[in-house]
């Protein structure tokens, strides 16, 4: 069943460690468009290990090209410089609609005083809302510590990508860490293999709720095909899959309304 609107909101362009893990912005559209997603937020792969300027100018002019597609500008605590620069850049450029982190690819502690330091002067102020890498795979930035980031500015929308737990690790970390700190500004992604293969997704909804949970694929890194697979049966309601497929992304990234693609809003 096709959906009239389906968001995805974690994708990547650039080169990956495989060519088939990378993607220009037309080869994504068209494995968006194999899938039926009808709007995508990206941003660079190249980024997140540190090539700000590089990467982020590579999504921009990829998206410009693409109604289908927005972008969130990369953010790194060690270019402090750069990452407000392209902070600055989203009050004029449309494209630009929130903010990416990635603290594993580049090296850095979620809650390190430097990532304070980057939200304090340039993301907060910003109003941006931001999307970052959350696995229990990486010391850098499990689910925890992650929410002790949200709840630290609270004004903040976040999305913690993966399910809040990534591929490795245990499975129920998000939703034990959740029922310790649930927080009012915090939303996940399903974007890991763990949606197909442990039950994670329905685990999820079980306790954490439908109202946190938005689309996301990781695309190119997987191919978005059996995430929309996935969503269209899942044992839930019609309003809950349409709070998934992309009522819950416009109460976090609100510029998507009106944008291509999100036409079935």
């Amino acid at each position: 069943m096709p959906f009239d609107c389906l968001i995805d909101v974690h994708s990547h362009l650039g080169q990956s460690s495989m060519d088939t893990m990378s993607a220009d912005g037309e080869r994504l559209c068209r494995l968006y468009h194999q899938a039926g997603v009808t709007h995508a937020v990206t941003f660079s792969i190249e980024a997140c290990y540190g090539g700000i300027d590089a990467g982020n100018a590579y999504t921009l002019q990829e998206v410009a090209r693409h109604e289908m597609l927005s972008m969130m500008a990369v953010a790194h605590p060690n270019h402090l410089a750069a990452s407000a620069a392209w902070v600055r850049q989203a009050a004029s450029e449309p494209k630009i609609v929130g903010v990416k982190i990635h603290p594993a690819l580049g090296a850095y502690d979620v809650i390190s005083r430097a990532m304070f330091r980057l939200m304090d002067e340039v993301i907060a102020p910003s109003g941006l809302p931001v999307l970052s890498h959350v696995g229990n795979d990486s010391p850098n930035v499990p689910i925890d510590r992650f929410l002790q980031l949200a709840a630290r500015f609270p004004q903040t929308r976040f999305i913690a990508a993966h399910l809040g737990v990534g591929v490795l690790g245990l499975a129920h970390a998000a939703v034990d860490a959740w029922s310790r700190q649930p927080l009012d500004n915090v939303w996940f992604d399903l974007g890991t293999l763990r949606a197909f293969a442990t039950g994670a997704v329905e685990t999820f909804l079980t306790h954490i709720g439908p109202d946190r949970l938005c689309f996301g694929t990781d695309a190119p890194l997987y191919v978005p095909a059996p995430f929309v697979r996935l969503l269209e049966v899942l044992p839930v309601t019609e309003a809950v899959r349409r709070k998934i497929a992309y009522e819950n992304v416009l109460q976090v990234i609100p510029a998507l309304r009106g944008r291509t693609g999100v036409a079935g809003e």
